[in-house]
């Protein structure tokens, strides 16, 4: 029997440990390797042009890579339901292959192409690559419930075996055995489209300053690891200004795509701490990125409603402000608050901000200042974060706006401090912001409160040159601690609540005079309202 074989690539955009594409060749005569892109939802969809860049260069490269090996990428324009009836039967398609989604959406899809796929009398085979565990089998485990701790969730993998090794990339060899011919109008009918063909306008747009594609993601791998003794003694390295700017070891926007492997990510991790520390067994703070996206992951994958707050069983319903206006503000950088605008114009050029940036912005239109839904932040994350992944980053607002995975809500972050203990010369503000880079240390991060002369002298006057603070965050990170109390005190039944943590509620609601100013003023390291009664005697500013 002829087994003629395509392996549809989405998210898993690489030739290294890629199961669902081993399969694909094991015994085929004929391969191809498609993906599909639809048009239309290039326009339609809200992502900005930097991930649809990201996205382009990884197609490239995975072209250019499958080339190498006598082979080409095949770019089909049109929906999967659409497109893979015609493909089966020109091709004489006998097995179909492709990684497992565990997104509700893609599972849903998936679903539909299996069955469509049988009708046809065409094999399907699914093999799971995105994540490290097994996400059903964590739930079971859980009483057929996502961990919905942190802390909960480690407990479970503890007893988990270790994830599967990765497997070696697709050889000449084994592409050889079943070579496909190429047509000479092959870049014709199945080119990989320009940004351009895509509806975006490309004048004066700069330079990337992430690169996509899987040659690109290992590169970084290996400077990643080269940080020998940063990871054998895996200690959080502070946080300081060269941390908000790009690296060129980061790599969460090459998981996010697929342009690396998990697995590959995981085992080199744990090989070279091993190795360091003399088979020494690598503690689970090893794998923090990792864990914290199989968390989100196993939250997400039977729940749709996980990106949205209406009919999802996790997620708190806070009454949050409508204000478009002051919603446009924040996504566009025009808030008033240098840190919070540095942040945001980061994120739209080049489509990345550290972990701690996300943060504060996220506290800022949430429960910090604007309180404004954090769907809407979401959403223009989805837009503009390279990294952006449905399950992580509905997962990652919900938390940090204390709606979900319970956060201390008392915890708030500062818009003016934060940023100023991070970066006290104030470099990255004025990378991001130039109107202010002549302003000095001392005012660079509340230019509002410099005198005029030194205003003028600056070249940047507060109201004039840029906007005045939209909103006075003391009082409204007070007003909002409040509203979050009130929000918080009738859900003492709250599944995702520890003991501890109807504790710390209980104390909180003894301590409510005075609670109020004191959480919204506390320094953000503060670590639980225990610390913060300890220190309520002491003088705090807003800082």
């Amino acid at each position: 029997m002829v087994v003629n074989s395509v392996h549809w690539f989405r998210k898993g955009l690489r030739l290294h440990d890629n199961p669902a594409l081993q399969e694909a060749l094991n015994g085929a005569d004929t391969v191809r390797c498609v993906y599909i892109l639809d048009p239309w939802f290039a326009g339609a969809a809200n992502v900005g042009i930097n991930r649809w860049r990201f996205l382009l260069e990884a197609l490239e490269d995975l072209d250019s890579s499958l080339k190498k090996l006598n082979s080409r990428l095949f770019v089909v324009r049109g929906q999967p339901t659409d497109v893979f009836p015609r493909l089966l039967k020109e091709w004489k398609v006998t097995r179909l292959t492709f990684e497992y989604d565990p997104e509700p959406y893609g599972k849903e899809r998936d679903g539909a192409i299996i069955k469509m796929a049988q009708e046809f009398g065409v094999e399907t085979v699914v093999r799971n690559s995105h994540t490290l565990y097994n996400l059903d089998r964590i739930i079971e485990m859980n009483n057929n419930s996502p961990p919905l701790t942190f802390k909960r969730f480690q407990t479970i993998v503890s007893r988990l075996e270790l994830p599967r090794r990765p497997l070696p990339p697709i050889t000449q060899q084994q592409m050889d055995k079943c070579r496909t011919k190429i047509a000479d109008n092959h870049d014709q009918l199945y080119s990989i489209p320009s940004l351009e063909e895509l509806g975006f306008r490309t004048e004066g747009l700069p330079p990337a300053i992430w690169q996509g594609g899987e040659s690109e993601a290992l590169d970084r791998l290996n400077k990643h690891l080269d940080k020998k003794v940063w990871v054998a003694n895996f200690e959080h390295p502070r946080v300081n200004t060269c941390s908000l700017y790009a690296s060129p070891t980061g790599l969460s926007p090459f998981l996010r795509f697929g342009c690396l492997s998990c697995r590959v990510l995981y085992y080199n991790l744990r090989e070279l701490y091993m190795k360091l520390r003399k088979r020494c067994s690598p503690p689970l703070s090893l794998f923090g990125q990792l864990l914290w996206r199989e968390f989100f992951y196993t939250a997400a994958t039977n729940n749709p409603n996980f990106d949205r707050m209406d009919g999802n069983p996790i997620c708190v319903q806070i009454p949050w402000d409508q204000n478009p206006e002051a919603l446009a503000k924040w996504a566009e950088g025009r808030t008033g608050f240098p840190w919070i605008d540095a942040i945001m114009t980061q994120l739209r050029q080049e489509g990345w901000i550290h972990h701690l940036a996300r943060h504060a912005v996220a506290c800022f239109l949430t429960r910090g200042d604007l309180w404004i839904s954090w769907e809407s932040g979401m959403k223009v994350f989805e837009e503009l974060l390279l990294d952006a992944d449905w399950s992580v980053n509905a997962g990652s607002w919900m938390w940090l706006s204390c709606s979900a995975f319970f956060q201390q809500f008392f915890h708030c972050y500062c818009p003016v401090g934060f940023g100023r203990r991070t970066d006290p010369s104030g470099d990255y503000i004025r990378r991001y912001i130039p109107i202010l880079k002549d302003y000095p240390n001392r005012y660079i991060y509340e230019p509002w409160n410099a005198p005029e002369s030194v205003q003028k002298s600056a070249n940047c006057v507060v109201g004039v040159d840029y906007p005045k603070p939209m909103i006075n965050h003391a009082e409204g990170s007070r007003l909002n601690i409040e509203r979050m109390k009130q929000v918080y005190q009738q859900l003492s039944h709250y599944r995702g609540l520890s003991k501890s943590d109807n504790t710390d509620l209980a104390r909180l609601k003894r301590v409510s005079g005075i609670g109020n100013a004191l959480f919204s003023t506390e320094r953000v390291k503060c670590g639980n309202i225990r610390t913060c009664m300890k220190k309520k005697k002491k003088n705090l500013t807003s800082y």
